[in-house]
């Protein structure tokens, strides 16, 4: 098994943060394990067993329980599958990483055969977004419809200073400098729930993301093979790159694709605006 934890790392106080945010959840939650041949993949579910299926894929350097805020509204209506990326900083257990969209298509394709699902809707924030969009293009077949929301790069390179805070805090990861760092991701104004913070603190500080699949800037003709159809959320204060520009490409290329930008806003808007994401979540799948 490919350990995710750093030397001298703690993997108790790992999952226990990781416990206590799932604490936090408002509804019956399942905690399941699907073998593939990347490792075992942990699953929160909730919902309905007769509903139709929907993914939930994090953002990089987080877990399923990110999904705290709008859990309780999606699980109404849908079987949500809340999914621990392999190789992050979760409770999957990986075997070999995704080295590549290839590799990710396989995956995911092995973890709903796992789940005996055949076709579900998908949704992902940030890294999520992009393996979303990645999915979308290798194995559509399997795909209903598509959420992303401030997908990482895949509409636009990420700026330099993003990437520069995300490697510092990754390598030197400080109380301090991470708190700066999901403050500076944050819109102006907004709140992200405490007890997530602590989760991401202790996890950069006992642990390191082991996934060698990292998000990139998706070429039009991918951008153009996308089917399904999809919705785009994103913040109007997205700081990891030009969102006018982001929106600009998507439209261009992704035919049929539904854009909404979300005021006073910024990279964390599961957690930022939930309220309003949610609704435009379900709005789409519904319709």
């Amino acid at each position: 098994m490919i350990s995710i934890y750093r030397k001298g790392g703690k993997p108790d106080q790992v999952m226990e943060a990781y416990d206590n945010t799932l604490r936090l959840w408002k509804v019956p939650v399942e905690s399941v394990y699907v073998p593939t041949s990347f490792g075992q993949i942990h699953i929160l579910i909730a919902g309905p067993e007769d509903a139709e299926p929907l993914v939930l894929l994090h953002g990089f350097g987080f877990s399923s329980t990110v999904w705290l805020d709008n859990i309780e509204a999606l699980s109404r209506c849908y079987r949500v599958f809340a999914v621990d990326f392999p190789g992050d900083i979760n409770k999957s257990r990986s075997v070999k990483p995704i080295k590549n969209k290839t590799d990710c298509a396989a995956w995911f394709t092995e973890l709903l055969n796992g789940l005996h699902v055949d076709k579900a809707h998908v949704c992902g924030h940030s890294f999520g977004g992009f393996v979303a969009l990645v999915l979308a293009t290798r194995v559509s077949s399997r795909i209903r419809k598509i959420i992303i929301l401030a997908p990482g790069a895949s509409l636009q390179p990420q700026s330099k200073e993003f990437f520069i805070r995300c490697l510092f805090a990754g390598m030197m990861p400080t109380t301090s400098r991470i708190n700066k760092l999901m403050d500076f991701m944050t819109g102006k104004g907004n709140n992200i729930n405490q007890t997530i913070k602590n989760q991401f603190i202790t996890g950069m500080q006992n642990a390191l993301p082991r996934t060698k699949l990292f998000v990139s800037y998706i070429k039009d003709d991918d951008l153009k093979l996308i089917k399904a159809p999809v919705l785009l959320l994103i913040g109007d204060q997205d700081i990891q790159y030009n969102v006018d520009k982001a929106v600009k490409r998507a439209r261009k290329l992704i035919n049929g694709i539904e854009i909404t930008v979300i005021p006073n806003t910024g990279h964390g808007l599961p957690l930022e605006k939930p309220v309003i994401l949610n609704r435009l979540m379900l709005d789409f799948l519904s319709s």
